[in-house]
């Protein structure tokens, strides 16, 4: 999910200089603009809302907001948007994993692929289980293979690291995307990501949670990273949660057998 920030910013790159009258942390869930209108100076739009309030609890509202709208006069094709990886890591056949060490790899290859790809490069940090760096910029990285206690005691920590190192570096705790075979049922996944989601969204916390048959897709639960290919990442990866969740429980309750894998083309593909 976006922040109300990362909306307002997404809509003036488009041209449309309007702000939606929300705490800028607020993660927002979905956005429809109802209607728009021209006014004197601007353009009026009627949006319908759906967000997280500083309790953690699903809204949806209406706001009527106003500002200046910038049109492109030159009719130029838009580019093809390149995939989100240049190389795919290979897939797995299993959900589960032999042991803890085989499960922490496999989330740390798969971010670490990621931000290899969007430019970063590994460097030494004690004070994580992964570090990178971009153009001066850090990526901090804590592991966690169940959302429970021991998980936000990590990303406390990163909480802190960030009061530390500051706030132009990234901060992210990064999960499988499921955990049955752990020992953490979808739901009190689900559940802790959403009663947490609010406190880290606040501190820019990410949650990367890794797809468990397909390393090449990584879902962002919360705050998106700030640089741009990144970002772009996640905005191409985020629409397809609701389908690769629905796939995995139909899966799993069909006589019990694991959820199904993500397809390479997720991935791959706009």
């Amino acid at each position: 999910m976006l922040t109300v920030d990362d909306i307002n910013k997404t809509l003036a790159e488009k041209g449309l200089y309007i702000k939606l009258p929300l705490p800028s942390h607020f993660l927002v869930r979905n956005m429809k603009i109802l209607e728009k209108r021209k006014i004197p100076g601007g353009v009026g739009v009627l949006l319908s809302v759906d967000f997280v309030n500083e309790n953690g609890d699903s809204v949806s509202d209406l706001f009527h907001c106003e500002g200046q709208l910038e049109i492109d006069r030159e009719k130029k094709l838009p580019p093809t948007p390149p995939p989100p990886l240049s190389d795919l890591l290979p897939l797995r056949t299993e959900e589960g994993f032999q042991n803890e060490e085989e499960g922490m790899a496999y989330l740390g290859k798969a971010i670490g692929h990621l931000l290899e790809d969007k430019g970063y490069r590994a460097a030494a940090m004690a004070d994580v289980d992964l570090y990178y760096e971009w153009q001066g910029n850090g990526f901090f990285v804590d592991l966690a293979l169940r959302c429970d206690d021991l998980a936000l005691s990590r990303a406390n920590e990163l909480v802190e690291l960030r009061h530390r190192r500051g706030v132009d570096h990234e901060y992210g705790l990064v999960i499988p995307a499921f955990q049955e075979t752990l020992g953490v049922s979808l739901l009190t996944e689900e559940r802790w990501t959403l009663r947490n989601q609010e406190f880290l969204a606040a501190n820019r916390i990410g949650v990367y949670a890794v797809d468990n048959w397909n390393p090449n897709l990584i879902f962002a639960f919360g705050v998106h990273p700030s640089p741009r290919e990144i970002k772009k990442y996640f905005m191409t990866t985020g629409p397809k949660w609701s389908l690769v969740r629905s796939r995995y429980v139909l899966r799993r309750d069909k006589k019990g057998k694991p959820g199904q894998p993500g397809s390479a083309d997720d991935v791959a593909q706009e």
